[in-house]
């Protein structure tokens, strides 16, 4: 994962410093988060956290600035801005009955682990093996 996080870091500066404009929002990652934030993160998500999830925010509690104006949340920025946001996003998807809409029970756990700029978009770790084996949505 730190491999990883590192070329993916490394690729994202070269582009932020290669576009004159600077139309693109600085690439951040952040200090690690220690293993009593995760466990509290995976209590609130009521649900295991993915091992990847739970990896990457053991080498960066969250990043900023990558691709399609998303943010991968972490451990810290849960609440207030686009932590607070995408919970309202999230809460609007039950709403409109999106997990049923797309074979998912209704009763499924959608924990958002990324989102757009204007939380108009996001990425949700869910936690349903008997529907769908991929804990990524």
């Amino acid at each position: 994962m730190r491999r990883v996080i590192s070329e993916l870091m490394a690729r994202r500066i070269n582009e932020y410093l290669a576009d004159p404009s600077g139309a693109s929002a600085i690439p951040r990652i952040y200090p690690p988060a220690s293993q009593q934030e995760i466990s509290q993160l995976e209590a609130t998500a009521g649900q295991l956290l993915d091992s990847y999830y739970r990896e990457f925010l053991s080498v960066t509690d969250g990043m900023d600035g990558f691709y399609l104006s998303h943010c991968v949340l972490g451990c810290r920025n849960r609440s207030g801005g686009r932590g607070a946001g995408v919970l309202q996003f999230r809460d609007g998807t039950r709403e409109d009955g999106t997990p049923a809409d797309v074979g998912l029970p209704d009763d499924v756990m959608l924990f958002p682990v990324s989102v757009n700029r204007d939380v108009s978009q996001a990425i949700f770790m869910i936690d349903c093996p008997d529907v769908l084996p991929e804990r990524i949505w």
